[in-house]
C-alpha cells in the first residue's frame, strides 16, 4: 500500500501547498521505499490526483521528486500531465532532486520541455549540490519554473546564517535573473527565519512551519 506524507509550503504566511513524499506500508509502518522502480507511474500518478483531492480546495500547488531516471521516463510526463487535468485548480510541480545517474543535459532538457507542455511545473531541487549546479541551472533556465534552495545543507557549520548567505545569494539573483520562483526549506527555528527576512523567498517550508504528516485519503 503506498501514501503520501505531505510537507506544508507558506507563501506570505500563507499555507498554499504541500511537498508530497512516497511512503509504503511495511509491517505496520510507513516507510521510504526501497525500489521506487517497482511502481509504475500511472500507479504514482493515480494516489496524487487521490491525495490532491483529499486536500483543502485553497491548496493551490503540490509537489514531488523524480530522480532523474524517473524524470526522463516519457510515461511520468504522460500520468503526471493526466492527473493535472484531473485537478486543473492545483498546479503540480515535479522536483527533479540533485542525485547524480549520469544523464546528460539534453535528456533533462528534453524531459523538462514535455513536462511543460503538460501544464506540468519543474522544480530544480537543492541547487548548488549534486547534479543541480549552476551549468544545469543556466542549460535548462528556459524550461525550469522554480529552484529551491536547501538550508539543512547548511546545518552544523559555526555562524549557520553567515556560512549560508552567499550561496543563498548566488541563487536568490538567479531566480531574478531567469524569471523562476524562488523556494527555500530547512527552516527549523525562529531564527532561521533572519534568512527570509535577508532573501524574501516565494515559497518557504521546514520543521518550523511543520513536519511531514500522513497524507489520509478521502
Amino acid at each position: 500500500m503506498l501514501r503520501f506524507m505531505s510537507q506544508e509550503k507558506y507563501s506570505a504566511r500563507e499555507l498554499i501547498g504541500y511537498e508530497l513524499f512516497l511512503r509504503e506500508l511495511k509491517e505496520g509502518q510507513w516507510v521510504f521505499p526501497k525500489d521506487f522502480g517497482k511502481f509504475s507511474p500511472k500507479d504514482i500518478a493515480s494516489l496524487l490526483v487521490s491525495t490532491i483531492k483529499s486536500l483543502p480546495d485553497s491548496i493551490q500547488l503540490v509537489s514531488l521528486n523524480l530522480d532523474q531516471p524517473q524524470f526522463i521516463d516519457s510515461q511520468y510526463a504522460t500520468e503526471l500531465g493526466a492527473a493535472q487535468r484531473d485537478c486543473p485548480d492545483t498546479q503540480i510541480i515535479v522536483e527533479l532532486t540533485e542525485h547524480k545517474y549520469g544523464i546528460n543535459i539534453g535528456q533533462l532538457r528534453s524531459a523538462a520541455s514535455a513536462l511543460q507542455q503538460q501544464r506540468l511545473w519543474v522544480c530544480l531541487d537543492d541547487v548548488g549540490t549534486g547534479a543541480n549546479d549552476i551549468t544545469l541551472a543556466e542549460q535548462m533556465s528556459d524550461v525550469v519554473q522554480e529552484y529551491k534552495f536547501a538550508l539543512q545543507n547548511f546545518r552544523g557549520k559555526r555562524d549557520f546564517i553567515t556560512s549560508v548567505s552567499p550561496q543563498l545569494q548566488f541563487w536568490w539573483e538567479q531566480a531574478r535573473i531567469n524569471n523562476t520562483f524562488l523556494a527555500i526549506e530547512g527552516f527549523e527555528a525562529q531564527s532561521d527565519l533572519k534568512v527570509a527576512t535577508n532573501y524574501p523567498a516565494d515559497i518557504v517550508q521546514g520543521y518550523y512551519f511543520g513536519r511531514p504528516r500522513l497524507t489520509e485519503l478521502e
